[in-house]
């Protein structure tokens, strides 16, 4: 039996029609930042741009360490995609955090399932503890419901209303006031989504969101975890508001896996230029990028023979595509990694596994928990990094 999942890819094809939106951006204004998400050009003159969200945080990071002699520690999480599959994930951290090894990250960023589990890692103590309840207890009735009658005017099969009330609950004023105290000292809570209408990534400044006065910053705290994990067709897209001269407009926001799987900002800037840094001081910047991967990696070796018929043929398809996806998204940072002296380090659920992991689109408890205890058992008994990646690696197809 096939998933609902991959009814909504299929049907995808034969959308007979569609309602109207709310008014896009004009196209003189298609590039305008909507409020709490960042340029990523280090170059721009916008107030809300990567050097004053991360390279601030760069800065203070040297400020609070007075010994000249010391090593500037700098360590950067990055939580990808996988939806239900985010079990191994949050049950890695939680076993990694028991250990009492697991180092308080400077920037953590998620995207889809990684974004719901990331301000709680960001947190983290008793609140990485909360995600459990998402990836353990969670039924699909709890995330979403059937509304097929509006795949054919708004073009989703699925009513996330019970998501959506889930995040209003969960991030709350108490929630946000902490994000707000963790990113006044320096440390930053990034989130990704694609914006449909101009097909790029967007990166949301969390901590900026919930150190603003603004009464909507609650609305859009949650809406932008939301959005991150609204895979198109499947779940209604996020209008997010933009105000030009006055003016309400609004972009279409989904799934930020459609852009990238996982990732992390800034990797290739020159950051002892765009600082101006002294020499001494970028020498002893260790800085370490983990990734933990809620799927598997690079596995090509799996042989499942494909029926003859649509949906058999667009899941392998989609499979695929996300796979490779996945791999470049990786392959990248890698890289990136290795050419600023970063060190990199990956885990994902491991290869052989296969008869529990989840389809990620449906929440099984009896699934999720065996996922999310081979995560722990990894996590609190010493992670197994994979800290190299090869170019023969790469182009094989084992």
């Amino acid at each position: 039996m096939k998933s609902s999942f991959l009814i909504a890819l299929f049907t995808i094809f034969f959308l007979l029609g569609c309602s109207s939106r709310p008014p896009a951006l004009p196209a003189s204004h298609a590039q305008q930042l909507a409020w709490g998400s960042i340029d990523l050009n280090p170059n721009s003159t916008n107030k809300n741009n990567i050097v004053s969200s991360l390279g601030q945080s760069l800065l203070q990071k040297v400020d609070t360490q007075k010994d000249i002699n010391s090593t500037i520690k700098y360590n950067v999480l990055a939580l990808s995609g996988g939806g239900s599959r985010g079990s191994y994930g949050i049950g890695l951290i939680i076993g990694w955090s028991k250990k009492g090894d697991m180092p308080k990250f400077d920037v953590v960023t998620g995207i889809s399932t990684g974004a719901v589990m990331a301000p709680f890692v960001f947190l983290g103590d008793d609140e990485i503890d909360k995600a459990k309840y998402f990836y353990t207890e969670m039924t699909t009735e709890g995330v979403f419901t059937s509304s097929m009658l509006s795949f054919f005017s708004d073009g989703y099969i699925m009513n996330a209303k019970p998501l959506q009330k889930l995040f209003r609950k969960n991030f709350n004023k108490e929630f946000l006031d902490k994000v707000a105290a963790e990113h006044k000292k320096g440390r930053r809570l990034y989130v990704g989504t694609t914006n449909l209408d101009t097909g790029q990534l967007t990166v949301w400044d969390m901590g900026a969101i919930a150190s603003s006065d603004r009464e909507d910053k609650y609305e859009r705290f949650s809406d932008i975890i939301y959005a991150s994990t609204a895979l198109p067709v499947y779940l209604p897209p996020q209008y997010m508001k933009v105000d030009v001269d006055g003016k309400n407009y609004y972009q279409m926001h989904v799934d930020g896996g459609l852009y990238a799987q996982v990732f992390m900002i800034g990797l290739l800037v020159d950051w002892g230029k765009v600082l101006d840094l002294n020499p001494d001081i970028q020498k002893r910047f260790d800085a370490n990028l983990y990734i933990i991967a809620n799927r598997k990696y690079r596995q090509r070796d799996i042989y499942t023979p494909v029926t003859q018929d649509p949906f058999s043929i667009i899941e392998a398809y989609i499979l695929m595509e996300m796979d490779l996806l996945f791999d470049k998204n990786v392959y990248r940072m890698y890289t990136a990694s290795q050419a600023k002296g970063i060190h990199f380090k990956i885990s994902s659920i491991p290869k052989k596994m296969k008869d529990i992991i989840p389809i990620p689109t449906e929440f099984k408890p009896a699934q999720m928990k065996k996922l999310f205890d081979i995560g722990y058992r990894h996590g609190v008994n010493g992670i197994r990094w994979q800290d190299n990646i090869s170019l023969n690696e790469y182009d094989n197809n084992k």
